[in-house]
This record gives structure tokens, C-alpha cells and sequence, in this order.
């Protein structure tokens, strides 16, 4: 937009337009680093974070939009907090406001470290570091309690204040280390490789420091310190001091305890609370024996006193009775079944009677039907002089218009058979 000497009056959309291309346009105000002081910091309902950075002399409004603000994973961000920004400078059209609109934030001194941080712990977490399914438990009665610490700090005093409180019998064995500087990080894995030594039968490993700054604590974000932690066969518990950031050895170890006290309470069983039990259990235990015992001794009352150990003759008595009534019953039925039978068998023996006659009425009947049949027998009439003159076919000839001359005929007699050719049919009237 070129600004032309005019009467006409630009709007104020103009003039806030013209000013933000002039800014946009800018290579120098593009990708630029700038560090401050946070100051009003708020969150909107969408995600959107808007603060300022300030210095002694000077402020300037950003916007750290939600789609970037999404991956930052340092320091929560607040009033206060020294940080750098990475972004381009940017105007809010309606408002004519113009801010740095932010895509990344470090914070001042750490910002790099932390992205490095990140970085491993995401590497680690793709590779099964810090999944949980393979945590060990920690055991409920150790014997051994290993520590690895500086034998200078406060940590290791009072780890031991409460394990003399707690459980003045366990056996503590001190793997000393340095736990910051350039020594740390060998120094940490060599003592915990120590109490992994099967010599030492430890049970379980409280490995830590009281609490530092940030840079302090960085030998618990080393790769090779959380890989010793991961790769302890012994329970490990990363006890290390801190306020807000959370150390990668916290991640790979069996269990977490945020201070080096509290890993102590976590592992080191209180033995009053455990003979505060064991009373509670043996009076549980023996007032469960006085009442089993009490019904036991009720139901040997109510036993004892029934008639079969009272009057034992009584119930022989009784079954002498009852076995008298059974053969009696028994000798009945046998009277009764033997007394049916019979009748049975009678009335048998006139069944045989009638049958006889009925028999007898039947070959009468016989006899008469067998005469009739005879009487109308083809066979009869045959022996009276009669013959049947059939076809060579079967088919019985009754006309002497079924023959023709020369034809072969059978005739069937009373006795016997024979074949006769015709020589001529005639018709007789």
C-alpha cells in the first residue's frame, strides 16, 4: 500500500492494515528469539496462552496459539519465570496491537537441556523403558536395604534416622557415589552394578539424592544412570529431591518416591505396625479357637445326649420290632400270591374247556364249508366226464370262433392232459 498525499482520510483498518504488511514484510522481524520476564499470564477456554515479556524498561504482548503451545514440556509457564521465545512479530488487526506470535519457549539457561531431556525420553519410552508391566514389586519384609548416595548428604542420614525407627534389625549396606558433576554418572552406576552383586543378597535398592537445583539433578537424566536403574535386577527406588521437574531415573525405576525420606517409609517396614498385627491377629486367633471350641463342646452336649448313646438297647428293641412286622408282611404276601395263582390256575382249567369246545364247533363248521367247496369244484365237474380246452397262450377257448384250422389246442381232463390240432370248426345251433 502506497501512501499518497491526499484530502481523503484513511479508515483506521487502513492504517492498522498498512502497518502490519509494512511488519510482516520484515525478514528481520520473522524467526527472531526474544527473552524477558512473564508477566500477565492467562489461559483462554481454547487452549491459547497470552502473556508478556518485560524487561526494566519495556514490555510486549505474545500469543502462544494452542496447535504450538501443545508440545512445550518445560516449566509450567507463570508470572515471573525468565524465558526466550521464538517467534514473528505479528498485528492484531482489530485491536492495532501488535505481538510476538510464538511458536516455541525455553526457558533461560535450560531451554536447550530440556529439549534434549525431552528428547531421551521419548527414545526411551519407544523402547519399553518405562512401561510398567515390567516394574518390579517391592518386597513387604527385606532383610537387606541397599542405598545408593553420597555419604556427605542428608539423604543417607535419613534414610538411616528411619530405618533405626522403623526397623532397627535391617541390614544396611552403603554404596557411595557422587551424585553430581562430571564423576556422577559412572560413580551412580557402578555403585548400583555393586548392590546387584549376588555376594550382598540385597533386597532392595533406594538410589538418590537429597534435593539441588536443576543442574544438580542432572546426572539422574543421563542415558547410561536411567539405563543402570532399568537394568537392576534388585527392586530399585529412585528417590530423588526435586520440586516440580521429574528425573528419566524416576521413570525407569520399580517404584518412585519423591524424596529420599519417603523412599524410606516406602521400603522399610515399621515393625510396630507389624507387632501391632500380629497381636491383632493371635487375639483374633484365639477368640476364633474359644468359640470353635465352645460350639464343639454344645454339639458333643447335644450328641451325648441323644437315646442312642443315653438308652442304646432301645433302638435294638425297636429294630427287632420292626424286623418281626416285616416277615409277617412278608409270609401274607406270599399266602396272598400263592392263593391267587391258584384261582389263576382254575380258571385255567376251565379255559382249556371251552377252548375244547370251541374247537370242536369250529371242525364241525370245517367239514360243511369243505363239502360246499367240493361241490363247486372245476375238478368235480371234470370227473364227471368234462374237459377244459385251452390255448397254447393259457386262454380258455368257448367259442369256435377262438380257433382256427390246424391250431394246437390243450385239453385238461379230470386225470391228466393232452395237445389235439383242429381239423375244422363248426358252429352248432
Amino acid at each position: 500500500m502506497i501512501v499518497e498525499e491526499t484530502n481523503q482520510p484513511l479508515t483506521v483498518s487502513d492504517v492498522n492494515r498498512f502497518i502490519k504488511s509494512i511488519l510482516s514484510s520484515q525478514k528481520d522481524l520473522k524467526n527472531i528469539w526474544v527473552k524477558g520476564e512473564i508477566s500477565n499470564f492467562t489461559r483462554s477456554g481454547n487452549g491459547h496462552i497470552y502473556f508478556s515479556l518485560k524487561d526494566p524498561s519495556s514490555l510486549i504482548r505474545c500469543t502462544f496459539f494452542s496447535y504450538s503451545n501443545q508440545y512445550y514440556k518445560g516449566k509450567p509457564l507463570k508470572d515471573g519465570l525468565e524465558v526466550q521465545v521464538l517467534g514473528s512479530i505479528s498485528v492484531y488487526e482489530p485491536g492495532g496491537t501488535y505481538s510476538i506470535n510464538v511458536t516455541k519457549v525455553e526457558e533461560l539457561g535450560k531451554g536447550d537441556i530440556l529439549y534434549q531431556i525431552e528428547q531421551l525420553k521419548q527414545k526411551l519410552y519407544t523402547l519399553g523403558i518405562f512401561d510398567p508391566k515390567r516394574k518390579k514389586p517391592l518386597p513387604k519384609l527385606p532383610k537387606t536395604l541397599g542405598i545408593v548416595t553420597s555419604p556427605h548428604g542428608a539423604a543417607i542420614e535419613d534414610i538411616i534416622r528411619i530405618a533405626q525407627n522403623r526397623y532397627p534389625n535391617i541390614n544396611i549396606l552403603i554404596a557411595p557415589c557422587s551424585v553430581q558433576g562430571e564423576e556422577a554418572t559412572s560413580s551412580i552406576i557402578n555403585a548400583i552394578s555393586e548392590l546387584n552383586n549376588p555376594l550382598w543378597d540385597v533386597d532392595v535398592i533406594i538410589a538418590g539424592r537429597g534435593g539441588g537445583s536443576f543442574e544438580d539433578l542432572m546426572a539422574f537424566n543421563q542415558e547410561d544412570v536411567v539405563m543402570a536403574y532399568y537394568n537392576s535386577n534388585v527392586p530399585i527406588v529412585s528417590a530423588v529431591g526435586h520440586q516440580i521437574d521429574s528425573v528419566l531415573s524416576d521413570l525407569a525405576a520399580d517404584h518412585f518416591s519423591p524424596t529420599p525420606t519417603a523412599a524410606a517409609e516406602d521400603v522399610i517396614p515399621d515393625i510396630q505396625e507389624y507387632e501391632l498385627y500380629l497381636e491383632g491377629v493371635g487375639e483374633r486367633l484365639d477368640q476364633s479357637l474359644k468359640f470353635k471350641l465352645k460350639i464343639n463342646q454344645d454339639r458333643f452336649g447335644l450328641i451325648s445326649n441323644k437315646r442312642v448313646f443315653t438308652e442304646p438297647e432301645t433302638m435294638l428293641m425297636d429294630r427287632y420290632q420292626k424286623v418281626d412286622e416285616t416277615i409277617n408282611r412278608i409270609f401274607l404276601l406270599g399266602k396272598n400270591y400263592i392263593s391267587a395263582k391258584r384261582q389263576n390256575l382254575q380258571q385255567f382249567e376251565k379255559l382249556s374247556f371251552l377252548i375244547k369246545g370251541v374247537m370242536q364247533n369250529k371242525k364241525g363248521g370245517f367239514e360243511v364249508a369243505s363239502e360246499r367247496i367240493e361241490n363247486f369244484s372245476p375238478l368235480l365237474t371234470l370227473k364227471r366226464g368234462y374237459s377244459v380246452v385251452r390255448d397254447l397262450q393259457k386262454k380258455v377257448i368257448t367259442s369256435y370262433k377262438q380257433v382256427q384250422k390246424g391250431q394246437e389246442l390243450e385239453v385238461i381232463l379230470s386225470e391228466g392232459k393232452f395237445l389235439a390240432e383242429v381239423k375244422e370248426s363248426i358252429r352248432v345251433d
